[in-house]
């Protein structure tokens, strides 16, 4: 615990914070905010109703905090070391893992890194940490909704892939490499409040990735790969200059832990490389179909507004409009 905090410090001391926006533009992230980025991260599990639950927030958080305030006791008390490293190392458990935590972790640690920069905040590098752990903290809460998740799993989480991820987005090369070589980006979904349950839904955090390895055609037809709680993968076509559509297939994840789901179909618009909208047949959030349209579509002079519609699996439709704020207002089952 002493080394990890240690490492924290010395770079909150030093200063070590981008000084070359490789994420963040104001111009194209003009309604993106922490707060957001907080909503999406805490009620990204949300997605899956089978397992979890957003109900009793407050007393998942004590849950949680009593699991991870004593790592020592808690992993010995629900299996042991080895119990940990085999399960969140060498299962499929490793998956969101790496794909959610680390990579999309680094990707999101960087981004909010640069927006406190760019807002005059003093120490970026505290204000970032405190916002991803935030969320982080979130989403563990959120995941004791399920009798399978133990302390190993916020333990793994937290103190090791979240940690790792809020280390190397310093290094500029594993940085360069995601965004360069790799061209992750996140696309993540716009939360609304529900006037009608007091719950939050249409929220979660979403990457994507097109290795350029693998891309041909002069980059005009690359191969697509999306994840979060919904894996797809698929392709993408510049069809106009600035113009791209891609569509995927691939897993609406029902059981996290092993990797199970239904299938989903996915289909997405960007222009000048910003989403415009996406739409996803036998989704997330139990929608037997969901459109979410954002900002770079419907802005208009300084109006930044979204729109969700969606219907869900058994009836009822879901609707949600953003407008200049954090997140949206709308309902989730008219």
């Amino acid at each position: 615990m002493k080394i990890i905090l240690s490492l924290v410090l010395t770079f909150f001391l030093n200063g070590a914070f981008a000084k070359e926006y490789q994420i963040f533009d104001p111009k194209k992230n003009s309604i993106w905010t922490p707060y957001t980025y907080v909503i999406n991260g805490t009620f990204d599990v949300i997605q899956n109703p089978y397992w979890f639950s957003q109900k009793n927030y407050s007393e998942k958080m004590t849950v949680v905090w009593n699991r991870i305030k004593e790592p020592d006791k808690n992993i010995k008390r629900d299996g042991g070391y080895g119990k940990l490293i085999k399960d969140e190392f060498f299962s499929s458990r490793v998956v969101p893992n790496i794909g959610l935590h680390f990579i999309g972790g680094s990707y999101d640690t960087l981004m909010l890194r640069e927006y406190f920069e760019y807002n005059g905040y003093p120490a970026p590098a505290v204000w970032s940490f405190l916002f991803t752990y935030a969320a982080h903290m979130g989403n563990e809460a959120l995941e004791t909704s399920h009798h399978e998740i133990s302390s190993h799993d916020h333990i793994a989480d937290l103190y090791v892939f979240d940690l790792a991820a809020f280390i190397m987005s310093y290094n500029k090369t594993y940085m360069n490499f995601l965004l360069d070589e790799m061209e992750v980006k996140a696309w993540h979904f716009q939360p609304v409040w529900s006037l009608k349950s007091d719950d939050f839904f249409n929220a979660g955090l979403n990457y994507i990735t097109r290795p350029k390895v693998l891309q041909f055609n002069d980059g005009k037809l690359k191969p697509f790969i999306y994840f979060g709680m919904q894996n797809i993968a698929g392709l993408s076509f510049t069809y106009k200059e600035e113009r791209v559509i891609s569509v995927g297939g691939g897993m609406s994840l029902t059981d996290p832990l092993e990797q199970k789901g239904r299938f989903v179909v996915s289909l997405f618009h960007e222009t000048n490389g910003e989403l415009d909208g996406s739409l996803f047949i036998n989704g997330s959030e139990d929608m037997s179909w969901r459109l979410n349209l954002y900002p770079n579509l419907l802005k208009y002079k300084d109006v930044d507004p979204g729109f969700i519609v969606g219907n869900k699996r058994g009836g009822g439709i879901s609707l949600g409009l953003t407008v200049n704020m954090p997140f949206g207002l709308g309902t989730d089952h008219l």
